[in-house]
């Protein structure tokens, strides 16, 4: 986990963080895709959801232009999900997107350590290091890049995650399961093809690995 005097606080209402788009996040450009990220939801019912009642806490979409996404459901959706966690892929126009899931009693204020994977045929996802499902996407959804920010916090500002979140990365190639697992248990940030990361804790969310630093809305502090 990040050493730090605090970190940044989502209040579920409008705290978001907003990274202008560029080629590094898109599966199209990239070929392969892997975003990772430590979330602490403090709540299982979340105020400001869509949908059947979920949350898109982490992603690169808007309407016309929607590419990929981290989606966690709150307990009381109407799909009997609660609280799974996912990360979906879609087509351009959005729609059923196709992704892998978890779903697993949380617990608020537990850290949960999230990656999502994808390239040109597959979505993978894995929870505290360990894989935990992978679905082909190819022939369902062609996903397209666009001019959508990358945000953190909500998607595309229709819905918003309360809670923490540090440590966001972003690499444009998939991730072996070791690398995952040491990435988990702190034994190292692998280096080769990192193109973005935000330990967020601090008042701005530079990016210590390339240059997509991004603009914190409504910031708000909690300790370590």
């Amino acid at each position: 986990m990040t050493e730090g005097d605090a970190f940044l606080h989502f209040d579920g209402v409008g705290t978001y963080i907003e990274v202008p788009s560029s080629p590094d996040f898109s599966v199209t450009t990239t070929g392969a895709l892997t975003v990772s990220a430590r979330l602490r939801p403090e709540t299982l019912l979340f105020p400001n959801t869509e949908g059947s009642g979920y949350v898109h806490w982490l992603g690169k979409g808007e309407k016309g232009q929607y590419e990929w996404t981290f989606r966690i459901y709150s307990k009381d959706n109407t799909e009997n999900r609660g609280n799974r966690i996912s990360f979906y892929v879609f087509n351009p126009a959005g729609g059923l997107g196709i992704g892998s899931h978890f779903q697993d009693a949380l617990a608020p204020g537990e850290w949960i350590h999230v990656v999502g994977m994808a390239d040109n045929h597959r979505t993978t996802i894995y929870r505290d290091g360990v894989k935990r499902d992978s679905d082909v996407y190819a022939g369902k959804v062609t996903p397209h890049a666009g001019n959508a920010p990358l945000r953190i916090g909500t998607r595309d500002l229709n819905s918003f995650f309360q809670g923490e979140i540090s440590e966001v990365r972003v690499w444009n190639r998939l991730l072996t399961d070791a690398e995952v697992a040491d990435l988990f248990n702190a034994d190292g940030v692998p280096g080769d093809g990192l193109v973005a990361e935000y330990l967020l804790t601090q008042d701005i969310a530079p990016d210590l690995a390339g240059d997509h630093s991004g603009i914190i809305h409504s910031p708000t502090w909690v300790p370590a």
